[in-house]
């Protein structure tokens, strides 16, 4: 196999870890694949994709540390349905399900409808471990998959491994006095801000479960949303978040203020040397935004004070330094790391995360593929109560919204998705 990974996990990865044993870390895509999918490609495939990769052929052992697995496998699982959406229930329940980083990185669920008909196709589920690797990481595999399921040949040798993400943080982002000074400035301007963030209380970390309503905006819609933005000189992403915090403030018992949103932005091209895009790892790190709300501010308004934060973070290196930062203050064990995390749990300023994976394309393959529908989620576990995970793939762009349960009754998470998706496209 090459070259492996061996080696202590890194403080990042360590972070999710900790937090991982409290409440399942996980990263979900959905993708539908219209028509047949040939007897054991998938499993070929999965084959292929942990032979690549050396990161999918670890477990978690004490320490923690990475090590070589005795029995490096991806698993994957086969189901006929009888009912087209049953992938919804299969989706949220693989949320909450962990999974046991001493055995595999994952797993690969195959929902087939009506095989061998002219209807038939098949939803694949691919569920990976947030303490192994982020959102983009997470579909660049699932694009993998697919190209060595329908006929891509796979790599003879594996690729090498690569250092730990956060060692790849150049230097000069990563000595104490900054990141001390990042952390405890943001600190301040969260407090003196005073964002308005879900409401409700979220149940202990042990028994979190995370749920999703999911919305879609196409065709005309979508089209008609691109050149607005344009117009208005911001992106897609920030005019998203912008109607996210609109939702939200009418949730919050100010009638104007800030709504406190996380944005993760992916770093791999700053970090030195920077990874490969189709790299699977932790390239990400989240910047605050604290976007107005309320009669004063147009979507517009908001949009721009949204895109023009996130810029200013980015010119000043505060992602790549709230990285570094975690190496500072991440508890060593579980034992000494628990109070710690309950402790943000409770406290954080902000508990909302837009995260924007972009524009999906699909792999070249030489077989015929043809895909459908994408969809992605994420886990809420420390300080997170609402994940917007949003996929834009053909002329669709899918936002799922994956909640903390029993925090807010469901129908007041469908109301917000509502009025966050009618702000955009009314």
């Amino acid at each position: 196999m090459g070259n492996e990974v061996a080696r202590p996990l890194s403080a990042a990865e360590r972070w999710f870890w900790l937090v991982d044993q409290l409440s399942p870390a996980n990263c979900v895509v959905r993708l539908r694949v219209q028509g047949p999918i040939g007897p054991y490609r998938l499993e070929a495939a999965s084959d292929a994709l942990v032979a690549e990769f050396p990161l999918l052929r670890t477990t978690v052992v004490d320490g923690p540390r990475f090590a070589l697995s005795a029995d490096p496998h991806l698993p994957v699982l086969h189901r006929i349905v009888e009912d087209p959406d049953e992938w919804r229930a299969v989706f949220d329940e693989q949320l909450a399900e962990p999974i046991d980083l001493a055995t595999a990185p994952g797993r690969l669920i195959d929902l087939c409808w009506r095989p061998g008909t002219s209807e038939e196709y098949h939803d694949l589920i691919l569920v990976l471990s947030h303490v192994l690797l982020d959102g983009r990481s997470m579909t660049s595999l699932g694009w993998r998959l697919l190209a060595y399921a329908f006929g891509s040949v796979p790599p003879t040798v594996s690729r090498p491994p690569i250092p730990a993400p956060d060692d790849l943080i150049p230097p000069a982002h990563t000595r104490l006095l900054r990141c001390l000074r990042t952390n405890i400035t943001g600190q301040l301007t969260a407090m003196a801000r005073r964002p308005a963030c879900l409401p409700g209380t979220p149940p202990p970390l042990p028994i979190r479960r995370t749920r999703t309503v999911i919305r879609t905006i196409e065709g005309a819609d979508l089209a008609d949303l691109r050149a607005r933005c344009r117009e208005h000189d911001v992106t897609v992403n920030a005019a998203l978040v912008a109607a996210l915090a609109n939702a939200l403030g009418e949730l919050a018992p100010r009638s104007a203020g800030v709504a406190g949103i996380g944005i993760p932005v992916d770093v791999r091209s700053r970090l030195d040397p920077p990874p490969a895009d189709d790299e699977p790892g932790m390239f990400t790190a989240v910047v605050p935004t604290f976007v107005p709300y309320g009669p004063a501010h147009s979507l517009w308004d908001a949009a721009r004070e949204a895109k023009t934060q996130l810029a200013r973070r980015l010119r000043n290196n505060s992602d790549l330094t709230a990285l570094a930062a975690i190496r500072y203050g991440c508890p060593r064990s579980l034992e000494s790391g628990r109070r710690t995390i309950e402790l943000i749990d409770r406290r954080a300023p902000w508990n909302v995360t837009l995260s924007n994976l972009g524009r999906l394309d699909p792999p070249e393959t030489p077989d015929a593929l043809r895909i459908s529908a994408v969809t992605v989620a994420g886990t809420n576990s420390c300080a997170s109560a609402l994940t917007v995970a949003v996929a834009t793939f053909d002329t669709t762009m899918s936002i799922t919204f994956c909640y903390v349960d029993a925090m807010l009754a469901p129908e007041r998470i469908e109301s917000l998705a509502d009025r966050t998706i009618g702000s955009v496209i009314g």
